[in-house]
Protein backbone atom coordinates (compact mmCIF):
# COMPACT_ATOMS: atom_id res chain seq x y z
CA UNK A 1 0.00 0.00 0.00
CA UNK A 2 1.41 3.96 -0.84
CA UNK A 3 -0.23 7.05 -0.11
CA UNK A 4 0.82 10.15 0.19
CA UNK A 5 2.07 11.05 3.77
CA UNK A 6 3.56 14.71 3.36
CA UNK A 7 3.94 17.59 1.67
CA UNK A 8 7.19 19.42 2.45
CA UNK A 9 8.08 23.05 1.78
CA UNK A 10 11.59 25.16 3.07
CA UNK A 11 10.77 28.36 4.15
CA UNK A 12 12.83 31.26 5.65
CA UNK A 13 10.58 31.51 8.93
CA UNK A 14 8.70 28.15 10.75
CA UNK A 15 6.64 30.27 12.69
CA UNK A 16 5.54 33.04 9.99
CA UNK A 17 4.89 30.31 7.36
CA UNK A 18 2.97 28.72 10.11
CA UNK A 19 0.90 31.61 11.58
CA UNK A 20 0.12 32.64 7.11
CA UNK A 21 -1.33 29.13 6.62
CA UNK A 22 -5.24 29.59 6.42
CA UNK A 23 -5.50 26.19 8.75
CA UNK A 24 -3.27 23.97 10.66
CA UNK A 25 -1.28 23.78 13.83
CA UNK A 26 2.09 22.66 14.35
CA UNK A 27 2.52 19.23 15.92
CA UNK A 28 5.90 18.76 16.44
CA UNK A 29 8.81 20.75 16.25
CA UNK A 30 12.83 19.55 16.09
CA UNK A 31 16.19 20.38 15.06
CA UNK A 32 17.34 17.41 12.46
CA UNK A 33 21.27 16.91 12.81
CA UNK A 34 21.31 14.82 9.37
CA UNK A 35 19.43 17.59 7.29
CA UNK A 36 20.67 20.20 9.35
CA UNK A 37 17.60 21.77 9.55
CA UNK A 38 14.82 22.80 12.11
CA UNK A 39 11.95 20.97 10.92
CA UNK A 40 7.84 21.41 11.64
CA UNK A 41 5.43 18.80 11.29
CA UNK A 42 1.69 21.36 10.61
CA UNK A 43 -1.51 18.98 10.84
CA UNK A 44 -4.21 20.96 8.13
CA UNK A 45 -7.29 18.66 8.11
CA UNK A 46 -6.14 15.54 6.78
CA UNK A 47 -2.83 17.56 5.63
CA UNK A 48 0.50 16.84 6.99
CA UNK A 49 2.70 19.64 6.00
CA UNK A 50 6.46 19.38 6.80
CA UNK A 51 8.32 22.93 6.90
CA UNK A 52 11.65 22.80 6.35
CA UNK A 53 14.09 25.71 7.07
CA UNK A 54 17.81 25.22 6.99
CA UNK A 55 20.30 25.90 9.58
CA UNK A 56 23.81 25.74 7.60
CA UNK A 57 25.02 25.70 4.04
CA UNK A 58 25.80 22.15 3.86
CA UNK A 59 21.91 21.66 4.55
CA UNK A 60 20.70 19.21 2.23
CA UNK A 61 18.24 21.81 1.54
CA UNK A 62 20.14 25.15 1.81
CA UNK A 63 21.21 26.19 -1.94
CA UNK A 64 16.84 25.53 -2.29
CA UNK A 65 16.57 28.01 0.23
CA UNK A 66 18.95 30.49 -0.81
CA UNK A 67 17.02 30.44 -4.62
CA UNK A 68 14.04 31.71 -2.47
CA UNK A 69 12.47 28.03 -1.30
CA UNK A 70 9.05 26.84 -1.38
CA UNK A 71 7.51 23.88 -2.45
CA UNK A 72 10.25 21.49 -2.25
CA UNK A 73 8.55 17.54 -2.24
CA UNK A 74 6.36 14.92 -1.87
CA UNK A 75 6.68 12.27 0.52
CA UNK A 76 4.62 9.01 -0.01
CA UNK A 77 4.41 6.59 2.69
CA UNK A 78 5.07 3.10 1.91
CA UNK A 79 4.83 -0.31 3.80
CA UNK A 80 8.35 -1.31 3.57
CA UNK A 81 11.58 -0.48 2.22
CA UNK A 82 11.51 -2.76 -1.01
CA UNK A 83 8.50 -1.22 -1.88
CA UNK A 84 10.21 2.19 -1.96
CA UNK A 85 13.36 0.65 -3.29
CA UNK A 86 11.21 -1.05 -5.79
CA UNK A 87 9.26 2.22 -7.09
CA UNK A 88 12.63 4.49 -7.37
CA UNK A 89 13.70 1.26 -9.84
CA UNK A 90 10.79 0.91 -11.95
CA UNK A 91 9.99 4.87 -12.53
CA UNK A 92 13.95 5.30 -12.97
CA UNK A 93 14.70 7.70 -10.33
CA UNK A 94 17.49 9.05 -8.73
CA UNK A 95 18.53 7.75 -5.39
CA UNK A 96 19.63 11.30 -3.19
CA UNK A 97 19.69 10.28 -0.05
CA UNK A 98 19.94 6.91 1.00
CA UNK A 99 18.09 5.30 4.23
CA UNK A 100 18.45 7.82 7.26
CA UNK A 101 16.16 7.82 9.98
CA UNK A 102 14.19 10.85 10.25
CA UNK A 103 13.39 11.65 13.85
CA UNK A 104 10.28 14.16 13.21
CA UNK A 105 8.70 11.22 11.20
CA UNK A 106 9.75 8.74 13.89
CA UNK A 107 11.13 6.87 11.08
CA UNK A 108 13.24 5.68 7.82
CA UNK A 109 13.35 8.02 4.92
CA UNK A 110 15.20 7.87 1.42
CA UNK A 111 15.14 10.69 -1.26
CA UNK A 112 15.37 10.26 -4.80
CA UNK A 113 14.62 12.90 -7.92
CA UNK A 114 11.93 11.73 -10.17
CA UNK A 115 12.43 12.17 -14.24
CA UNK A 116 10.52 15.78 -13.71
CA UNK A 117 13.62 16.78 -11.77
CA UNK A 118 11.12 16.52 -8.40
CA UNK A 119 12.30 15.09 -5.20
CA UNK A 120 10.22 12.47 -3.78
CA UNK A 121 10.29 10.70 -0.41
CA UNK A 122 9.39 7.28 1.10
CA UNK A 123 8.81 7.10 4.70
CA UNK A 124 8.73 3.92 5.52
CA UNK A 125 6.68 3.19 9.05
Amino acid sequence: MMGVHHIGYVVKDIDQYATNLAEGVIVKRLYDDVQEADLALIQADNILIELIHPMKKSSFTYSFFQKGGGYHHLCYQVDSKGKAEEIIRKKRMIKVLDWVYAPLLQADVVFAYNKNKEVVEFVCQ
